[in-house]
């Protein structure tokens, strides 16, 4: 048996759900582009939260390490 292809034209697919869409969109519905401004809320305040992190572990370590030098007894 022979399938026949269909030709669907220039399109992408929605970046939540993969649903075919027109090329140059993002989502296919405003569901969809809800749920996306959503996570790339949620990533934007992780990824601020993992800098406040380092930031603070290198301030912890740069005073653990001036500590020691101090207080060594040297």
């Amino acid at each position: 048996m022979s399938k026949k292809k269909e030709e669907w034209g220039p399109h992408t697919h929605c970046i939540i759900c993969g649903n075919a869409i027109p090329e140059g969109e993002k989502t296919c519905s405003e569901e969809c582009a809800k749920k996306y401004e959503s996570e790339a809320k949620r990533y934007k305040q992780q990824q601020k939260m993992s800098y406040v992190f380092l930031i603070l572990m290198g301030a912890a370590m740069v005073g653990f390490l001036l500590l020691s030098y101090f207080f060594a007894g040297g």
